[in-house]
Parts: structure tokens; C-alpha cells; sequence
């Protein structure tokens, strides 16, 4: 029983299939990103110790 998860077999039809080759064949998709964020570079070990701790 163990092993069953490993042992699936995959089906298509036919209309996932389609879907699948149009999707993997459309060019016009874009990636959507994340915004840039804003960061700056802390040396200060207390400041460090600060974002870590529990309090």
C-alpha cells in the first residue's frame, strides 16, 4: 500500500490534452513578477539579534 502513490498512472483525454498543447504552444502569457522592494544592508549585529529574537 505503501508504494501505490509512486505507482500512479497518468491519463489524459482528449480535451486535456488540447489543453495542454495550447497552453504549452501560446506565446502571448506574461510572467507576472513581484514589485522590487526596497532593502538596505544591516551590519549591526544587534540589529541582527533583534529580527531573530522572540520578543
Amino acid at each position: 500500500m505503501a508504494t501505490k502513490s509512486f505507482t500512479t498512472d497518468l491519463r489524459f483525454s482528449r480535451k486535456s490534452t488540447t489543453g495542454l498543447i495550447k497552453a504549452l504552444n501560446s506565446s502571448n502569457r506574461t510572467v507576472k513578477r513581484s514589485a522590487p522592494v526596497k532593502s538596505k544592508e544591516i551590519k549591526d549585529h544587534d540589529s541582527i539579534r533583534m529580527m531573530f529574537s522572540k520578543g
